[in-house]
């Protein structure tokens, strides 16, 4: 009998064993649990709190861009003029809350500069935007542009921009388009450089553009500007030009050095004259079209974001062509610079031009120089 006896009790120890154990697991898993449940309860919190403000980025942000425009520019990608259109770009995203963004159509694949412009002037929707330089103008009815582009009107690029950031004319040659009829609107100013005479064979300084084939835009004034310098002028449009310098067709063009080097024509024409003959800036025009279908808060906003872009342009050009002109030496191109002697004489060659683009402008042409006193 003592035997079952004794087995009974370590059976009953077994099961309190059991028992006690069971409860200690018990316990244990009810303390994991909760601990989940805070933790989860915390996180749903914090989802909570952060819903509102991911609401309000999504709202500000907008997925689609309520407006898009599109940005014609004649020169390749990673041009600096196409930087400076880039720039712009930024500018108007960031300022209308991506509402707004501008389209970069560079290397003119919206068409040539003619028919870009057509597209601002017919508001026919190809295109909203175009940088041009204000010296290719003169076919256009547009006047006091036109003294932008006459040769050596600005003494240097600090005096350039004297004048465009002059209040009364600075706006005051902006809004020409719109007061003659063009139907095109000017938002900002451009600093592309002084344009420079580059050839195919070689030349020592001015005296040796005589009667050379020089390619210039399609503009009056710039053919009478190379005639001036006793140069062959050759009106060609500038997405032909490559072509014309290797096949011969012209001896040389005209351009300032980053659209000399990033349209590659160094490649066929490696002598370089400094002859900054002009010193026109660019700018950008609008079709008047759309610019009449926008409210007047975002045309505040393209004019502020066109006043930044400037800005910047102003800041980085110099350093730039700097970095440019050592990237031509090494890629082979004789540098020539002009002596203090050819550039009074070429100043002096081009009093002709300056007379004869001038009538019923004197006073603007005053002010111009006044201002760079």
């Amino acid at each position: 009998m003592k035997k079952p006896l004794a087995l009974i009790l370590i059976a009953a120890m077994i099961l309190c064993l059991n028992g006690c154990g069971s409860g200690n697991a018990v316990k244990e898993s009810s303390k994991a649990s909760a601990e989940t449940k805070a933790v989860e309860a915390e996180a749903a919190q914090a989802t909570a709190k952060a819903a509102p403000e991911t609401t309000l980025a999504v709202i500000a942000t907008p997925s689609v861009p309520e407006l898009i425009l599109k940005y014609g520019e004649v020169n390749p990608e990673g041009n600096f003029d196409t930087k400076v259109a880039e720039k712009f770009a930024e500018y108007v995203y960031e300022l209308s809350n991506g509402r707004i963004k501008v389209d970069i159509f560079p290397g003119g694949v919206m068409g040539d500069e003619k028919t870009s412009l057509n597209s601002l002037r017919t508001g026919n929707g190809l295109l909203d935007l175009y940088r041009v330089n204000t010296n290719v103008l003169t076919g256009y009815g547009f006047k006091k542009l036109n003294l932008f582009g006459l040769p050596y009107i600005f003494r240097s690029r600090e005096g350039m921009w004297k004048v465009l950031e002059n209040e009364e004319l600075g706006r005051a040659f902006l809004n020409e388009g719109q007061e003659i009829g063009t139907n095109m609107v000017g938002l900002f100013y451009t600093d592309e450089g002084a344009r420079n005479i580059f050839t195919t064979e070689p030349i020592k300084g001015l005296a040796d553009l005589k009667n050379k084939r020089i390619r210039v835009p399609e503009s009056v004034l710039m053919m009478d500007t190379m005639s001036a310098l006793g140069a062959q002028p050759i009106p060609m449009r500038y997405e032909d030009l490559y072509s014309a310098l290797a096949n011969g067709d012209v001896e040389g063009g005209e351009n300032p050095i980053p659209g000399y080097l990033s349209n590659r024509f160094y490649e066929v024409a490696p002598y370089y004259l400094l002859s900054e003959h002009v010193f026109s800036p660019g700018i950008i025009m609008m079709s008047e079209r759309k610019w009449n279908t926008l409210s007047k808060e975002d045309q505040n906003i393209l004019r502020q974001a066109g006043k930044m872009a400037s800005e910047w342009n102003k800041k980085e050009i110099v350093s730039v062509e700097e970095s440019l002109k050592k990237e031509m030496v090494e890629k082979g191109v004789t540098v020539i610079p002009l002596t203090r002697e050819e550039e009074a004489e070429a100043r002096k060659d081009e009093e002709i031009v300056r007379v004869s683009f001038t009538p019923g402008l004197e006073k603007w042409l005053y002010k111009i120089i006044e201002i760079q006193k």
